[in-house]
């Protein structure tokens, strides 16, 4: 069945006529208070879109703007044949040239076979099982379509009801062509993206952050490692000084205890050394004590409050 009287059996139109534009035909009508639009694209090569020229190519991608914003649903024609006939290059093809729509034309198909008077079941059965693939590709949406439909509307009539479930499953969405599809999408992800970086913007400006938070803590910081540096200095200088004072305290007073035993000879001496010795290191131990507690207490009063 040609493609104009797959036009002319929807639409119910024994004189119809299209407006041709381009290499494709626009037909409308108004059928039960609607108006429906019927784009038919140019036929493509039967077996290999290599072989179809790149003009039909550019017109089938352009059918789709001539009923804008855009058709709710494709019509993918496969013509039945003879039992004989094989279909699944016809049927290969037919999937390659819907390519050129994107993928997302899968999601707006139905697959219409479409077949003369005299064409047995078993040749219908052969052309939709070797359509498998692009069945699937479509959720099994499909409709046998006969030339006896031009004298019994039934079939139309059942078409429309598989039209009308399509068009209420994509929630009345129409099939946008590929490169509107990637604008809106550009464009969303520009808005979007505006959005996010407008907020961020609110954000900042209601709770901006604390830039002195840092540089306290980063003060803090420095503060406590000078206060840890004081201390391991003082504790240093105090070590260094403690074995100072001892030394010192003990040769003192082991010259001392000598010099006071040397009157009992070596003996005398020899006590006197240690006595003093001894004595010499309990003078020192109290020096340091004294020292330590002068020096922590004034530390602390110099230390910065904060």
């Amino acid at each position: 069945m040609p493609k104009f009287m797959v036009a002319k059996s929807m639409l119910i139109g024994e004189n119809l006529t299209g407006e041709k534009n381009g290499l494709c035909t626009l037909y409308k009508s108004e059928q039960a208070g609607r108006r429906i639009s019927v784009v038919e694209a140019p036929g493509w090569h039967e077996h290999s879109i290599q072989q179809t020229p790149e003009n039909i190519k550019e017109e089938i991608i352009r059918s789709v703007l001539l009923c804008p914003p855009g058709p709710h649903t494709l019509l993918l024609v496969i013509p039945v044949k003879t039992l004989s006939e094989e279909p699944i290059g016809e049927i290969n093809a037919a999937e390659m040239h819907m390519e050129l729509l994107s993928e997302h034309a899968w999601k707006h198909t139905i697959v219409l076979f479409t077949c003369d008077e005299g064409v047995e079941e078993p040749a219908i059965r052969k052309h939709i099982h070797s359509a498998e693939k692009i069945l699937d590709k479509c959720g099994g949406r499909s409709h046998v379509l006969q030339r006896s439909a031009c004298e019994s509307p039934t079939q139309i009539s059942e078409l429309f009801q598989k039209i009308d479930s399509l068009v209420e499953e994509n929630r009345e969405d129409f099939f946008i062509p590929q490169a509107y599809y990637e604008l809106i999408q550009q464009k969303t992800q520009e808005v979007f993206g505006a959005t996010e970086i407008r907020q961020r913007r609110g954000s900042l400006q209601k709770d901006p952050p604390n830039l002195n938070k840092h540089k306290g803590d980063s003060e803090e910081k420095k503060e406590s490692e000078e206060a840890a540096k004081r201390s391991e200095d003082a504790s240093k200088i105090t070590m260094d000084f403690t074995q100072f004072v001892l030394i010192l305290m003990g040769a003192f007073g082991a010259l001392l205890g000598s010099v006071a035993g040397a009157e009992s000879g070596v003996r005398g001496s020899f006590i006197g050394v240690v006595f003093g010795i001894f004595v010499g290191v309990l003078v020192a131990i109290f020096v340091m004590y004294i020292y330590t507690h002068i020096y922590s207490k004034q530390t602390t009063q110099s230390r910065p409050t904060s």
